[in-house]
C-alpha cells in the first residue's frame, strides 16, 4: 500500500563521479592485460631468439668438427705453418672458418716450440675457429687438437727452427716477416707470442731475412735484416731477434775559451754513439766534413735499457775517453731524449801574411789524420778565415774552433801561397790550443790547400 501523499520509489541513479570510477577501472584492466601480453610476447621472442642462437652455435660447432676432421686427413707437410681461411654455408647461413697448424714441443705437448734450447717438435696442433654474422654476445667456436705424425712422415735428417722476436723491453713482437734460404726455404711471420716455428726443414745452414716496417735492430738499421741460422737433424734450434721503434738523441756542443772557465756554443758535423750492447760497435751519425750545425741529431737509435754514450766526431778515435767531452742519454722508443751537451776541444788558428798581418778569406783545411769517412777517405773540414784571420764559416763569421778529439793536419792558403802543419794535437778540455800559420814564413810554399 502506498502511503498517503507519497511516491513510488524507483532504482537508485548513479552520479557523474560513479561513472568516472567505472571508466578508470576499465582502463586499468586494459593496461594490465596489455602489459601481461607484452611480457608474454617478449618471453616468447627471447625464447625463440635463444633457441635460434643455440641452433646457430650448434651448427658452427659442427662446422668446426668437420674442419678438424678435414685437417686430420691432410699430410703433415700441408699442416706445417697452415694458415687458411674459407667460407662454409650451412642451413642458409655463411660461416667463416680459420684453420691453422703449428708444430708443438713433445716436452709439453701443448705449447708451440718457442723457447730457447734444442728440443724436438714432433706434434702438430691444429685449430679450427668458426665465426658467423650476427654472432651477438657468444664468442666464436674454437676447437683445438694435437696430431701425431705417423712413422716416416717426418724425415729424421730434418729439424726445426724457432724464431723469437722481442723488443728492447723484452716484450713479444708480433708480425715480423721472416724468410729463409739455404739448405731449404721457408717463410712466415711471428705470431701474437712473438714466435714463429719452421718445422721439417732440411738440416744445414740458412740465411734468415726479417722485416718489420718502422723498426730498427740493435745497430740502428731499418729492415730488412739478415742473420745466419742453422738447423740440426731431429732437433729445434732457437734464434732470438730484437727490434724496436727507433729513438733520437739531440746533441749540442760547446768549447772552452782559452784556459778560462768560460764556454761558448760550438758547432759540429757528426757525432759518434755507442752502447755496450751494440753487436758491431758504435755508430756515427751526421756528415763528416759537411755543414756544421749547432745541434746534430743521432737517429735512428735502438732504445737500449742502458744509456748510450755520445761524443763529437765520426770515428772511435775521436773518443775523449772521459770527462765533459762525453755525454749519456737513455733513448726512448719512438721518441727523442732530452738534448745532450758535449764539449769539443778547441783549436784557435790565426793566418797571417807575414807573422803579424792577418789574412781574411784564406782557405783553411783541417784533416783528421786518424779518422776516415764511409768512403775510406780521411775526414777533411774546410773553413774560411774571417777579418781576424781565424777559421770561420764565412769571412764575416765568428771563429769556429771546436773540433772532435784527435790529431790533425792543418793547411792554410791564399794568393798562391800555402802553409801546412802536421801532427796538431787537439785533445785538451782544459784550455784551447793555438796555432799561427804564416803564409810567407819559412815552412810555406807555393800552391793551395786541397
Amino acid at each position: 500500500m502506498t502511503p498517503l501523499g507519497g511516491r513510488i520509489a524507483g532504482p537508485a541513479q548513479k552520479g557523474p563521479s560513479q561513472a568516472g570510477f567505472v571508466l578508470i577501472e576499465v582502463l586499468v584492466s586494459a593496461l594490465v592485460i596489455t602489459i601481461a601480453a607484452g611480457a608474454a610476447l617478449a618471453l616468447i621472442t627471447a625464447t625463440t631468439r635463444s633457441a635460434g642462437d643455440q641452433r646457430v652455435h650448434a651448427d658452427a660447432y659442427g662446422v668446426a668438427q668437420e674442419d678438424q676432421a678435414r685437417m686430420r686427413s691432410m699430410r703433415i707437410s700441408s699442416l706445417n705453418r697452415l694458415e687458411q681461411t674459407r667460407t662454409v654455408t650451412l642451413a642458409g647461413r655463411q660461416f667463416t672458418v680459420e684453420s691453422t697448424g703449428v708444430f708443438v714441443n713433445n716436452t709439453n705437448g701443448t705449447s708451440s716450440s718457442c723457447t730457447a734450447g734444442e728440443t724436438s717438435a714432433d706434434y702438430v696442433r691444429i685449430t679450427s675457429t668458426v665465426k658467423w654474422n650476427g654472432i651477438g654476445t657468444r664468442p666464436p667456436v674454437v676447437i683445438q687438437s694435437v696430431v701425431s705424425p705417423s712413422n716416416g712422415s717426418l724425415d729424421p735428417s730434418h729439424g726445426s727452427l724457432t724464431v723469437i722476436s722481442k723488443n728492447a723491453a723484452g716484450g713479444t713482437l708480433a708480425g715480423v716477416g721472416l724468410s729463409g734460404s739455404g739448405a731449404g726455404t721457408f717463410s712466415g711471420s711471428t705470431d701474437s707470442n712473438g714466435c714463429a716455428n719452421f718445422a721439417d726443414l732440411p738440416s744445414g745452414s740458412y740465411t734468415l731475412t726479417a722485416s718489420a716496417t718502422g723498426f730498427v735492430d740493435p745497430q740502428g738499421n731499418f729492415s730488412p735484416w739478415t742473420t745466419p741460422a742453422g738447423v740440426n737433424p731431429s732437433t729445434t734450434q732457437s734464434l732470438t731477434l730484437y727490434y724496436d721503434r727507433p729513438g733520437t738523441i739531440p746533441v749540442k756542443f760547446k768549447y772552452r775559451v782559452g784556459s778560462s772557465t768560460e764556454y761558448k756554443a760550438a758547432t759540429a758535423d757528426s757525432v759518434f754513439v755507442y752502447n755496450a750492447e751494440m753487436p758491431k760497435g758504435g755508430v756515427p751519425y751526421g756528415t763528416p766534413g759537411g755543414t756544421r750545425e749547432a745541434i746534430v741529431s743521432a737517429t735512428p737509435l735502438y732504445p737500449f735499457k742502458a744509456a748510450d754514450t755520445v761524443y763529437a766526431g765520426y770515428c772511435e778515435v775521436n773518443n775523449p775517453g772521459t770527462g765533459p767531452g762525453m755525454g749519456t742519454a737513455i733513448v726512448p722508443a719512438g721518441a727523442s731524449s732530452a738534448a745532450v751537451e758535449v764539449q769539443e776541444p778547441a783549436l784557435n788558428i790565426t793566418v797571417t801574411s807575414n807573422g803579424s798581418t792577418t789574412v781574411s778569406g784564406a782557405r783553411v783545411t783541417i784533416t783528421d789524420e786518424q779518422c776516415k769517412n764511409a768512403s775510406n777517405v780521411k775526414v777533411k773540414r774546410v773553413y774560411t778565415t774571417n777579418g781576424s784571420g781565424n777559421q770561420a764559416a764565412t769571412t764575416a763569421g765568428a771563429i769556429e774552433p771546436g773540433l772532435p778529439y784527435g790529431t790533425y793536419e792543418v793547411c792554410a792558403s791564399s794568393g798562391g801561397r800555402k802553409v801546412i802543419s802536421t801532427g796538431v794535437s787537439v785533445k785538451s778540455m782544459t784550455a784551447a790550443s793555438n796555432l799561427a800559420l804564416n803564409l810567407n814564413g819559412g815552412t810555406s810554399s807555393s800552391g793551395s790547400c786541397p
